[in-house]
């Protein structure tokens, strides 16, 4: 006879101890919704795939008051951000893209953060710590899920703890986060789709000090080395000092010896280098979306759902996104306010969004390696000059697109969506380079200064949000959404600035910072309005991404 397993339930089950499951955590935890993740590796993070993090991804860390640690761990501040092509550190300087340090204004006025250098072996630690604090996230290593079954009122989930001890666990929704081998999708039978080999490369790390000393570049976040044959390998500093990533692009080897890796090292120096080995992996490049990112209880999010060529560092950042989408829509149907289009949205708006982001990191792949053979690229003379010229100039103009786009980051718009309601304008052209801000429904509510260093999107992240620009009797709004019992804060807007950029004398923000709904006055009908938006209305179709 066989033995029953032990049993427990809860709210949420995350799979995957990633930046992705460990932000759906969080943004659970943040809701009091009680939460177990489990994780079949220790809690150690290794040598880091995600080095960058998107302003858009420091914008929802602000949410979580966790902005300061990500923008203080270590790097310096002054230290120079710019992308250096070269044929090595000791050869020609092909082309240079500007980019200020972290000590200068932000990026770009639509925001109030900017991209930051912040790896993973630094980055995953913030979030974990945050999460952990939360008293209704309990974090489980060194356990696998070994399957499941799921019906219409909860999923069962077998899992397999250190020492081969199994138990079960009883969940309202499961969260497969758990990476591009998802477990949680094979076993709900979810294809991906798009390219699943690019190329193999591999990622090398190493410390040394030679290779900020060794050259007259000067220091700079990443080199790009340049042949006959166009790009081959890119050079990052991880932590503004000693610790470097080199990256083979298409070349996948996870043998190489220190022999080799000085061989590959002095190829890019010009020049024998001091060094000490820290790790290798060799990967494969990919860009694929699933199918799908719901099936009835569980859902997959991060590269589970989507992945991305690296190029352009949208991965984790688009994941991310993922989670915080997630999270107040999980909350709402488990308090009880929440309607069943609500779950239904997460696909409908994320898996656009995820193929949006992972057709740019294809392109921003082909903008580094996609390059005409330069035959005179390392000659002296005249013909040589101009080569250089040439090739530096394409490289230029076309990586500023991979390196400084805010469109791709900040200009997604959820339309159609079963939980936004339109106002009979349109979102801005979609344009993954240049950015336009718009409050129109779906958009991502467009930052403003209030006073000193409020923004307006500090006002977003737990609850919605009516922002009331004209001073109107919104009682009606908030008594209903009282009467619903959905959390609803009242914010009184005293800026012409913000006021120009959201159009309207109402305008109702989610917990997720996009635009809900618009309006000059007070619905004739807040319940229905307040209903649709928190998922009672009528369904949609998806679109494909």
């Amino acid at each position: 006879m066989t033995e029953k397993l032990a049993e427990e339930r809860v709210r949420v089950l995350v799979v995957g101890g990633g930046p992705v499951g460990l932000a759906l955590a969080a943004g659970l935890g943040k809701r009091g919704i009680g939460c177990t993740l489990i994780e079949q590796r220790d809690d150690r993070i290794g040598t880091a795939k995600m080095i960058v993090v998107s302003m858009r991804t420091v914008e929802l860390c602000r949410q979580l008051g966790v902005a300061d640690a990500v923008k203080h761990w270590g790097f310096p501040l002054d230290h120079p951000l710019d992308s250096v092509f070269c044929t090595s550190l000791n050869g020609f300087e092909v082309g240079r893209i500007p980019s200020a340090p972290l000590s200068t204004e932000a990026d770009t006025p639509y925001s109030p953060e900017r991209e930051r250098p912040c790896p993973q072996t630094w980055f995953d630690p913030i979030i974990r710590e945050f999460a952990r604090e939360q008293k209704s996230v309990r974090l489980l290593y060194k356990t696998k899920l070994v399957s499941f079954g799921q019906d219409e009122q909860a999923v069962r989930v077998e899992i397999e703890e250190e020492g081969g001890v199994r138990r079960v666990i009883v969940a309202d929704y499961v969260v497969g986060c758990d990476g591009y081998m998802s477990t949680v999708r094979d076993l709900l039978q979810i294809e991906v789709r798009g390219n699943k080999r690019l190329d193999s490369s591999t990622s090398i790390y190493v410390r040394s000090e030679d290779l900020r000393t060794c050259h007259g570049l000067g220091d700079a976040y990443r080199y790009v080395f340049v042949e006959k044959e166009g790009p081959w390998s890119v050079l990052t500093t991880m932590d503004g000092k000693d610790l470097w990533r080199l990256q083979l692009i298409g070349s996948g080897s996870s043998d190489l010896t220190e022999e080799k890796v000085a061989a590959i090292l002095e190829r890019m120096a010009g020049k024998p280098v001091a060094f000490e080995f820290e790790g290798i992996s060799s990967w494969i490049r990919k860009m694929t979306v699933a199918d799908r990112f719901s099936d009835g209880r569980v859902f997959i999010a991060g590269d589970a759902a989507h992945a991305h060529p690296p190029n352009g560092g949208l991965g984790m950042n688009t994941g991310f996104q993922d989670s915080f989408d997630l999270a107040w829509k999980l909350a709402a149907v488990i308090e009880g306010w929440g309607g069943p289009r609500l779950l239904d949205s997460y696909d409908i708006e994320r898996r656009p969004a995820s193929a949006r982001a992972a057709q740019e990191s294809l392109a921003n792949y082909y903008r580094l390696t996609k390059y005409p053979h330069e035959g005179q690229l390392l000659a002296e003379g005249h013909e040589g000059v101009e080569a250089r010229k040439r090739l530096g100039e394409v490289l230029v103009s076309e990586n500023e697109k991979a390196w400084h786009s805010v469109g791709v980051h900040l200009g997604y718009c959820y339309s159609p969506s079963p939980i936004i309601i339109p106002d009979g304008t349109s979102a801005p052209a979609d344009d993954v380079v240049h950015y336009t801000p718009s409050a129109s429904p779906g958009c991502r509510a467009p930052h403003a200064w209030l006073d000193g260093d409020t923004s307006i999107l500090d006002l977003f992240g737990s609850n919605f949000v009516l922002l009331n620009f004209g001073g109107q009797d919104v009682e009606a709004l908030r008594s209903s959404a009282l009467a619903l019992g959905i959390p609803l804060e009242v914010a009184k807007i005293d800026s012409m600035e913000a006021a120009q950029l959201y159009e309207r004398s109402l305008v109702l923000v989610r917990p997720d910072g996009h635009v809900a709904w618009r309006s000059d006055e007070v619905p004739a009908d807040p319940v229905r309005m307040l209903r649709t938006v928190t998922g009672h209305g009528p369904a949609i179709s998806a679109r494909r991404a």
